[in-house]
């Protein structure tokens, strides 16, 4: 795993859209995994940014987003769909058709769910983008007692609630439940981009490259994929570099990359 050591969540945003934007550069017609909340916020604005006023060229690539809630229509203002739609694809031109999410309104999510592994399955990413949740949740995998290999309903952990509640109406029920792709869909990845932003997410951050590979964490699987990079910010890596500073010396090419 190479480890890029960002100063704050400003630099970490724009080393990912610097990653991203060199993935469709070689390859114009990439297949991008996405996730979406505050992770990786940054960096949609920054490739929006690039579209816009740098004539950075995103309109080849197709997206497969690995997660929605359950019950949520594509066009409910917090359903990934929508965030995907607003923030990344209609500003950068990425057609409609060309981006894959589940369908959080499927009257069988069971079925939707072997529907959606099955498109992931013959389209694998050529590079994934995660976030990780406070709970180590990568997709939505929360903490688990195995590694869930395909796409599943997954009931989201009251940590993951928490965070996420934020992002509803005062009043609004936030779902329970979502649709994720599985621990398997994502290692078959070509190349993984990991984000990890702030102090909150220290003690995680410290667990997913310090403890051991488990499923109670489960980031921490990512440590045997050939082609991972994970951008982290300074604030995240406190407790690394408090408890085991020796860590941060294990990537490749110095302190910082």
């Amino acid at each position: 795993m190479k480890l890029i050591i960002a100063e704050d969540y400003t630099e970490l945003s724009r080393i990912a859209a610097d990653i991203v934007e060199n993935q469709v550069l070689l390859k114009p017609d990439s297949c991008l995994g996405t996730v979406t909340g505050g992770s990786p916020a940054g960096m949609y604005l920054e490739l929006v940014r690039r579209s816009r006023e740098e004539g950075l060229d995103l309109s080849e690539i197709s997206v497969i987003n690995t997660d929605e809630y359950a019950g949520l229509s594509g066009d409910h203002p917090q359903s990934y769909r929508y965030y995907l739609e607003h923030r990344f694809l209609d500003p950068c031109k990425i057609p409609g058709e060309r981006a894959a999410v589940p369908r959080g309104d499927a009257g069988d999510l069971e079925q939707e769910c072997r529907r959606y592994e099955a498109f992931c399955r013959s389209h694998p990413a050529d590079l994934q983008i995660l976030g990780m949740g406070h709970t180590g949740h990568i997709g939505f995998n929360e903490p688990e007692d195995h590694f869930p290999e395909g796409s599943h309903i997954v009931s989201l952990a009251p940590e993951t609630m928490a965070a996420n509640a934020a992002y509803f109406e005062s009043g609004e029920q936030m779902p329970t439940q979502a649709v994720t792709v599985g621990i398997g869909t994502i290692m078959g990845a070509k190349r993984i981009l990991l984000l990890v932003s702030g102090s909150s997410k220290a003690e995680i951050t410290y667990r997913f490259l310090c403890g051991k590979i488990t499923p109670r964490v489960p980031a921490t699987i990512l440590r045997f994929h050939p082609a991972v990079t994970a951008v982290i910010d300074k604030d995240a890596l406190s407790v690394v570099r408090e408890k085991e500073p020796e860590r941060l010396d294990l990537r490749a090419g110095g302190r910082k990359e």
